[in-house]
């Protein structure tokens, strides 16, 4: 299951991680909320290996990542919080729409612009010499810590650390297309950073879901985070030859499947 996880993870540019909660679900008979909250430690080391694999082609924007990472960590325990209040059919509903949403947008984003499905998160392209980052609200200046390029950061940042406390998924589904429209930077610059922005945010949901006096078998989490790794570096060596716009409708295909799984368990609740 980690194996299918990572390679999903890291031959997607966005959105990858939603595959992790159905299967734990469908194939280990968890409970949604130990779901989520074995979903976050592993997508969250798996992110960190990744960031690894990625943090020598110079391709991650630390200073939106590092925002980015901050805030949506500050609000991911509110995401987790709340998955303990709302009732298990509502969760698993509104997880499928999410799902379904997600899916939506790969399979458009497959059509629309298919030269960006072959940038995923496993691919090692080559060391990046501009590390410019301008910010559209700003009048395209440099991105800095300041009101305007920041607040409109931060918005998105608070949504994606709420939902990935809520659904343990690790947001790249929007750390993504708000990178490439708050800022300057290229697809395969935005896909590198969301990474590391993911690692900070599932841990900090991680984390959370521990204070909160749930337990996570260490072994399940162990095995499932290695599996992950090993399928992220698969994906390493495979990106080139199967990422694109075939490979991202077959895993919107999939999503879509996985959310009528979802729907139909929580029916049966």
């Amino acid at each position: 299951m980690g194996l299918i996880i990572g390679a999903v993870l890291g031959l997607t540019g966005a959105g990858g991680s939603v595959f992790a909660v159905p299967m734990l679900m469908m194939l280990l008979a968890l409970e949604p909320q130990q779901a989520i909250g074995v979903s976050l430690g592993a997508v969250s080391l798996c992110s960190a290996y990744g960031v690894m694999i990625s943090i020598k082609s110079r391709q991650i924007m630390w200073l939106p990542a590092t925002w980015f990472a901050i805030v949506g960590s500050l609000f991911t325990p509110a995401g987790t919080y709340l998955n303990q209040l709302i009732s298990t059919p509502i969760l698993l509903s509104s997880f499928a729409i999410l799902v379904v949403i997600v899916a939506a947008r790969m399979w458009r984003q497959a059509n629309q612009q298919p030269n960006d499905t072959t940038v995923v998160r496993a691919s090692q392209p080559e060391k990046s010499t501009d590390n410019t980052v301008l910010c559209r609200v700003n009048n395209f200046q440099p991105f800095k810590i300041g009101p305007r390029c920041v607040i409109s950061m931060s918005i998105a940042a608070s949504i994606t650390g709420v939902l990935s406390g809520l659904f343990g998924v690790g947001g790249g589904f929007l750390i993504v297309p708000t990178l490439l429209f708050l800022t300057n930077i290229s697809m395969r610059q935005a896909v590198a950073t969301s990474l590391f922005v993911i690692t900070l945010i599932t841990g900090s949901g991680f984390i959370s879901y521990l204070v909160l006096g749930n337990a996570v078998s260490p072994s399940l989490l162990y095995q499932i985070a290695a599996g992950g790794m090993v399928g992220m570096t698969l994906g390493v060596i495979s990106s080139k030859k199967i990422a694109g716009p075939k490979l991202q409708k077959i895993f919107s295909i999939l999503m879509l499947c996985m959310a009528a799984v979802v729907i139909k368990q929580a029916i049966n609740l």
